[in-house]
């Protein structure tokens, strides 16, 4: 049976799912892949696309322009468009309230599942090199039992993000025809596989009973065959893959549209009261 990998003495990755080895292996290809295409998508605009646009140049210098013309007037103005424009979407608001609760439910959605995933791996480290936690895993299996609530909250909120996403697709005419694109629906169709085969996989942990005792070393004896079970070994690494797919899909507007409110500080007085 796989273990955890040893670092300085100290046990990590002996509380995943699946082999540790297939996980970091996957997430270090799916970062490599996510970092270049964010970097190609970002020079591709920082270049001037379409011909002719008045946009900085390469990728550092749409970056650069950002953080300029984001705190050009101080860092309360900054943080009023961060807020309102970015996290709130204020501008989506104001033109379509359907539209705005399908952002918002995705883009929050995405975003506390991905928070919660990060903060989930720092615990993997955290608990046996910084609080010492005997046994060794603990910390991470504490925190992993609290994340299990917001964990679940996230995911359904994706859900209904994509559900409102298809039907204003399929039934509704106020989705401009240009954006029902089969690579839309790949998109779509990506995120229902993740959250599908998430709260699929979650199930069979607690059917399982393998949170009793959250150590890859004790899942056969737990639950015998759990450990790299088909789902949750699927789920984990397309999840993986996805986030590598992300800077060239549709949701790439998550990272283009907050880049472009904030260089143009906000612009909320653009949008015209009768839209939508």
């Amino acid at each position: 049976m796989t273990d955890g990998l040893d670092i300085f003495g100290k046990t990590v990755f002996d509380t995943l799912f699946i082999d540790y080895r297939i996980m970091v292996v996957v997430a270090i290809i799916s970062i490599i892949l996510f970092l270049v295409g964010l970097y190609m998508q970002l020079d591709k605009w920082g270049r001037g696309v379409p011909e002719g646009a008045t946009k900085p140049v390469g990728a550092w210098g749409t970056i650069r322009l950002m953080f300029q013309k984001t705190f050009e007037k101080g860092i309360g103005p900054a943080l009023g468009i961060i807020v309102l424009d970015v996290f709130l979407q204020r501008r989506i608001w104001r033109r379509r309230k359907t539209e705005w609760l399908m952002h918002i439910l995705i883009f929050w959605g995405w975003m506390g599942l991905f928070i919660l995933t990060a903060v989930a791996g720092a615990a993997e480290f955290y608990g046996p090199f910084v609080a010492n936690t005997e046994p060794h895993y603990q910390f991470f299996a504490d925190t992993w039992r609290t994340l299990e609530l917001p964990n679940d909250i996230f995911g359904y909120m994706l859900l209904a993000g994509v559900v409102i996403a298809i039907v204003r697709r399929v039934a509704f005419a106020d989705v401009p025809p240009a954006r029902f694109t089969s690579v839309d629906w790949i998109t779509l169709g990506g995120l229902g596989i993740i959250i599908i085969t998430g709260f699929w996989a979650q199930g069979l942990r607690v059917s399982s009973g393998v949170e009793e005792r959250m150590l890859a070393s004790a899942y056969e004896t737990v639950a015998p065959g759990f450990f790299n079970n088909p789902v949750v070994l699927f789920h984990e690494v397309f999840a993986l893959l996805f986030i590598a797919y992300l800077p060239f899909s549709k949701l790439f507007h998550m990272f283009v549209t907050p880049l472009v409110i904030m260089i143009n500080k906000g612009g909320y007085a653009e949008i015209n009261p009768q839209e939508g």
